[in-house]
This record gives C-alpha cells, sequence and structure tokens, in this order.
C-alpha cells in the first residue's frame, strides 16, 4: 500500500494547479503519487476548500496488524539473531507478544521497515576490532604488493550454517559465531595481487609445525623463483 500523502503536499498539488496550471499527469509525476488522488485533490479543494474529505471516516481503513512496540521488539530480535528464520520470528511474536501473524505480513513489515535479506558475513566472537584497527594503521603506508597473505580455510562442521540473514538497507549482514570445530579439511592459501602461489590442502588442523613447513617449503621456494 503507497503511503498517504502529507497534507503539505496536497496544498502543493493545489499550488502547482492553480498558480502555474499544471495538468494532473504534470503534477502526479512531480508529487510522486497517482493521477487519481491528484484528481480527488482538486476535487476536495473545488467542493469544500479543503485538501481532503472533511466529511470520511479518520478511522476508515485497514488497521495494521502490529502496533509500533511489536515492529520494535521484530527489529531488536533482527538485530540481535539477524539469521533467523521467518517462521521462527513468527513462533517468537505469538510466544512473547501473544500476537498470531502470517509469513507475509511479517515479510511485508520488514520491507516496510527498511530490512532486507542478504547474504551473511561471519565474524568470529573472539575476534579483537582493536588489534585489526591498530595493525591497519601501522601497516596501510606499504603497497599491497609487498604483503603475502596466510589464512587457513576449512571445510568442517559449520560449513551448513544459515547462509542468510536480515540487515537495513545498506547495512551488510554481519553475525558474531564462536567457532567449534569438528572434523575438519584444512586449506593454505598464499595470497598475492598476482593471485595464489602457493596451496596446501590436506586433513586435519592446521599446526605451527604445519604452518612454517608451509612457510619454508612452499612460500620461500615461490619468493626465490619470483
Amino acid at each position: 500500500m503507497a503511503p498517504q500523502l502529507s497534507d503539505d503536499l496536497r496544498h502543493r498539488i493545489i499550488h502547482w494547479h492553480v498558480e502555474y496550471g499544471l495538468s494532473p499527469e504534470q503534477i502526479s509525476n512531480l508529487a510522486g503519487c497517482s493521477i487519481r488522488t491528484v484528481y480527488y485533490t482538486l476535487a476536495y479543494f473545488r467542493d469544500y476548500h479543503s485538501v481532503r474529505n472533511p466529511f470520511a471516516n479518520p478511522g476508515s481503513g485497514r488497521k495494521r496488524v502490529l502496533t509500533s512496540t511489536e515492529i520494535d521488539y521484530i527489529a531488536s530480535v533482527i538485530d540481535a539473531r539477524p539469521k533467523i528464520f521467518l517462521d521462527e520470528l513468527q513462533e517468537d511474536l505469538a510466544y512473547y507478544c501473544d500476537v498470531d501473524v502470517s509469513i507475509a505480513t511479517l515479510s511485508r513489515t520488514l520491507q516496510r521497515i527498511a530490512i532486507s535479506k542478504k547474504k551473511v558475513s561471519s565474524a568470529a566472537a573472539e575476534r579483537n576490532e582493536l588489534l585489526r584497527a591498530t595493525w591497519q594503521a601501522e601497516y596501510a603506508h606499504l603497497p599491497a604488493e609487498y604483503f603475502i597473505w596466510l589464512d587457513e580455510s576449512s571445510v568442517d562442521d559449520l560449513t551448513n550454517l544459515r547462509k542468510d540473514g536480515w540487515a537495513a538497507f545498506g547495512r551488510a549482514c554481519v553475525s558474531r559465531d564462536t567457532f567449534i570445530r569438528g572434523q575438519r579439511y584444512s586449506i593454505l592459501p598464499a595470497l598475492t595481487t598476482d593471485g595464489i602461489v602457493a596451496l596446501d590442502i590436506f586433513e586435519g588442523s592446521v599446526n605451527k609445525e604445519r604452518f612454517i613447513s608451509f612457510i619454508q617449503n612452499d612460500i620461500v621456494h615461490e619468493v626465490l623463483l619470483y
């Protein structure tokens, strides 16, 4: 449902028509509303000298299912649990707010409060943002070509975690997770601005000995060749 026009904009519709002689089609484009709304507004002004129908029932129109308090609750749940499914959110509303709403209503409500579904970026709950920022401030002046980046990646019991979540328009969906590892297959890549220069794939986790061996036998060899 399109949002109702404010009285100020309705007065502007009258002004554009009376003072500038604009057509309803032109006014519709300027006001961003339907041409029918323009015709109604002009008719109210002609018949009642008002931008609205003074005899209309102010309580008319379908009442929203969710109150502002319940919508605030939805937003807070999304903020705390961005990967929640709509049916889980539906159950939370029924249990904690005693409100029974459909999945379609929840979907429309999220869209109305500018929350959309997007891919989740999972960040470790233990990650230290201060240390990350300190490192960036210390070494950001060095050219990217000087670096070889090493980072362990793996497939394990967390691979099938939820990949989609909810976040406000224009914001990434980031979920803070505590990573508890099970059986895993690891990959050690060495990345430069030219791509992957060394790679090791194996079963299990990366330990100190394996990491040092990778540096000595794979990376140093490639750097010397380079």
